[in-house]
């Protein structure tokens, strides 16, 4: 209803609610605040006749008549205000307030403001919910004549013993809307009520908070709202406190540059404020980006020291590198903001390619000293060791000094460092070089990043060095494997990885991680080699294999791939048959043999391990293709032959053994549960698959329930109408089948109330319950209940209820007295 124009929403509504009973009492709160205002009386007045009618609670009906004009309900509304019990008139309070705000008259709310005055009184709880609608009411709505009780409320709630944050929160967001809306629009009494909450609030002018006034208020605003609070920004600033000041500048954003006043007063609190007014001065201060250039330099002037914080320091080493030579002399500039004595170092980072020679020999040499201090914290040093990789030219030497340290700490920072100088190619024969030694597991990981930088020429050397490094740890081997997938051409990497694969004494892990990566190479055909041998080798290979999913790879490598997939899933490991399953299921679409294969599977009574992956995957392949539809059509009567061929002979070891029960009757139920579970979150595609199921089971008379359960669930209620029809013959002679059908029908009804069309519905329900059949009954009586409460028990279902109540079988005649259309 949002979504359409306010005039065509009450037509569309009434067009909605045409032939539906008026079903169980619902005061639709969530519809009526979309109605047009000058129909919203008409259906607020019929919902509450409703709920009258049938006893609705008093709090129902009274959120039905604070939709009607206030003068028709004010009375009550405020006779609920006055109710004994609190909780009830926490309830009452906002559908008084609400009530006036809807009707968007000014004296209606004064009015309501007025009222509340008895809130002085009230506790915490009622206070609260009335002062959260009081926030979201217009704040156009409020007047001059309404600003004393404001004032009044305020008071009350913020002096009250009990007052809590949630009244306090709510009184702040209903200062700060009437501040945006009456800052620029003259109202002075509210603007300074506002303020005067803000302050009540925070208990001093520091803590307001006056949110994001640049995405509420007009351009040239926010000038109105500076001179609303002039005084009160002025006041602080004669005390050297600037709250204010910097509380306006954050809530305009970048409309405080074109503020001159206000950009004055923050260069103000740079000058007289303490060292913390200075922090947040320097940030705002420095904010707009025309001017911050030549107004870093004015903060250096006054405040060298102030090189030091973070917005200053920012602009310094990206922009204003001229003034950074103070910054890195040997004796940096000590004052309020870096004390004698204190180490410092100027951060590095990128942006040092911005600097001139000299200045970066500076920050080298101190970046050289801070490591060099052993009596600095090692982490700190750890750094310092870290940025000296970003100096050019000098940084590798720099932090290869340090690869060879005592110190872990230092040496693995620095050889992480190596693959972040501006040369990281140089340094990728280091890095490998450490893959057989205890710093392999920071070394390898710093080649990656300078593998990225490497001539490919260059780097299949090294890497093939490290594949074939019989001291090697297998991490780093794996990682090489790695790489050369990702970094090489594709022809030498797949000749240097199958090359690795077929050296002797490979380690197997190695070999599985050189099959996981290559299913980027499968363009070369030795790669397939590899795959295959694969394929037929130990465990881990084979799991390396499913490790691929078909979206991984190109769709012209994908049904050859699938071919693999399907090898893997022959095996006699039953934990790799269990994993292969799960992934041919996937690969069905590409693999015309997987149905069959999975149908195998489950149908092999043998195999006590991998058969539930291989159903699973049945299911699956079967709401992907009709070809694996068949095959679960295949599984299901290799199963239902097996099971009635083991009926046919005496007791055997697999009919209520200790070990093993029925085994082909216990998989079909599996697929059945699986087909039930399929419909309840994705029942289209599989929808074919599973009726035909069904139609093959009810051929078998002991599988006659799994079929009814199958085609409840699945049986499409916009198709065939007689299907109805058949799923209630299916049930014939079998009372107990015939109830429980009945019950998970109505059950998915209920669930799906979306399916299925009423009239349609209506018709096959009429034709049910005139043939008489227990079985037919039941179901015309699931089908009433669900689809009579889905249209709120309209004059035609009322009657087919009735009809069925009236019917021969009493468990028909009681399914449709349990069915309710109006509690008393």
């Amino acid at each position: 209803m949002k979504a359409l124009p306010p005039a065509r929403r009450h037509a569309f509504y009434r067009a909605a609610q045409e032939g539906r009973g008026a079903g169980h009492v619902t005061i639709d709160a969530i519809i009526l605040a979309v109605l047009p205002r000058s129909c919203v009386a008409e259906e607020a007045r019929r919902m509450a006749a409703v709920a009258r009618e049938h006893g609705a609670h008093w709090s129902s009906l009274l959120l039905a008549e604070s939709f009607l004009p206030v003068e028709e309900a004010r009375e009550r509304l405020v006779e609920a205000t006055r109710r004994p019990a609190a909780e009830d008139r926490a309830e009452a309070w906002p559908l008084l307030i609400r009530n006036a705000a809807r009707s968007g008259d000014h004296a209606a709310v004064t009015s309501v403001l007025e009222e509340m005055g008895r809130l002085r009184n009230e506790q915490d709880p009622v206070r609260s919910a009335a002062l959260d609608a009081l926030s979201r009411v217009r704040p156009a709505l409020f007047t001059e004549d309404a600003e004393p009780h404001l004032d009044r409320i305020t008071a009350d709630a913020v002096e009250a013993r009990d007052s809590s944050a949630a009244t306090r929160h709510n009184l702040s967001d209903l200062a700060l809307s009437v501040l945006r809306e009456h800052a620029a629009g003259g109202r002075r009494e509210l603007v300074n009520w506002a303020l005067r909450t803000l302050v009540r609030i925070s208990g001093n002018t520091g803590g307001a908070d006056l949110g994001r006034l640049d995405t509420t208020l007009r351009r040239g605003q926010e000038h109105q709202v500076y001179e609303a609070l002039r005084p009160w920004i002025e006041a602080g600033a004669e005390k050297a406190d600037y709250s204010l000041a910097f509380t306006l500048a954050r809530a305009v954003g970048r409309r405080a540059a074109g503020m001159p006043e206000l950009q004055e007063l923050l260069w103000q609190a740079i000058r007289y404020g303490n060292d913390a007014t200075l922090r947040h001065a320097v940030e705002l201060w420095l904010a707009p980006p025309a001017t911050r250039d030549e107004r870093v330099a004015r903060v250096l002037a006054f405040e060298p020291s102030a090189g030091a914080l973070w917005p200053v320091l920012g602009i310094v080493t990206r922009r204003r590198t001229d003034l950074l030579d103070p910054l890195l002399a040997e004796t940096p500039p000590y004052g309020r903001f870096l004390t004698k004595g204190t180490p410092w170092t100027v951060p590095v980072d990128r942006d040092i390619r911005r600097w001139v020679p000299r200045q970066q020999r500076a920050v080298a040499r101190q970046l050289a000293d801070q490591a060099e201090d052993a009596a600095l914290p090692l982490f700190e040093r750890a750094a310092a060791v870290a940025q000296h990789a970003l100096v050019p030219g000098s940084g590798t030497d720099l932090v290869r000094h340090w690869t060879g340290s005592p110190d872990v700490l230092l040496a693995e920072a620095a050889l992480a460092a190596l693959g972040r100088t501006d040369r990281p190619a140089d340094a990728l024969p280091e890095l490998l070089a450490h893959a057989d030694g205890e710093r392999a597991r920071v070394a390898v990981y710093a080649a990656t990043q300078a593998s990225r930088y490497a001539a490919p020429s260059l780097l299949a050397a090294q890497l093939r060095t490290v594949l074939f490094a019989p001291r090697a740890k297998v991490t780093s081997r794996k990682e090489a494997a790695r790489l050369a997938a990702v970094r090489l051409p594709m022809p030498r990497a797949a000749a240097l990885l199958t090359e690795a694969y077929e050296a002797p004494g490979t380690h197997v892990d190695v070999r599985a991680a050189i099959v996981a990566f290559a299913g980027g190479l499968l363009a070369e055909e030795p790669v397939w080699g590899l795959l295959r041998d694969a394929a037929g080798a130990e465990p881990v290979l084979r799991t390396a294999i499913l490790r691929v999913t078909p979206l991984d790879l190109p769709e012209p490598h994908r049904e050859r791939y699938a071919g693999l997939v399907r090898e893997v899933s022959s095996t006699d490991d039953p934990e790799t048959a269990t994993l292969a399953f799960d992934a041919l299921a996937r690969w069905a679409p590409w693999s015309p043999e997987s149905p069959r294969v999975l149908a195998d599977a489950v149908t092999d009574l043998t195999g006590r391990i991998s058969w539930r992956a291989a159903a699973n995957g049945l299911v699956t392949a079967a709401a992907g293709s009709p070809r694996g539809g068949r095959g679960l059509q295949q599984a299901l009567r290799a199963l239902a032959e097996a099971e009635t061929a083991a009926a046919t002979e005496e007791i055997g070891r697999a009919d209520a053994d200790e070990r093993r029960d029925r085994p082909a009757r216990r998989r079909v139920d599996h697929l059945v549960v699986r087909l039930a579970q399929q419909a309840r979150t994705a029942p289209g595609p599989i929808r074919p698959a599973a009726l035909a199921a069904g139609q093959l089971l009810a051929g078998y008379d002991a599988f006659v329930p799994q079929a009814a359960a199958i085609t409840a669930f699945h049986l499409d209620l916009d198709g065939d109408p007689g299907d109805l029809e058949r799923l209630a013959a299916l049930t014939e002679g079998r009372p107990a089948l015939a109830a429980r059908t009945a019950r998970e029908f109505g059950e998915r009804l209920r669930r799906q109330a979306q399916e299925g069309d009423p009239d349609v519905l209506l018709e096959v329900v009429r034709r049910l319950g005139a043939h008489g059949g227990h079985g037919e009954g039941l179901l015309a009586a699931a089908v009433t209940g669900a689809i009579g409460a889905r249209t709120g028990w309209a004059a035609p279902w009322r009657e087919r209820l009735r009809a069925l109540r009236r019917h021969p079988v009493a468990d028909v005649r009681d399914a449709a007295l349990d069915q309710v259309t109006a509690y008393e």
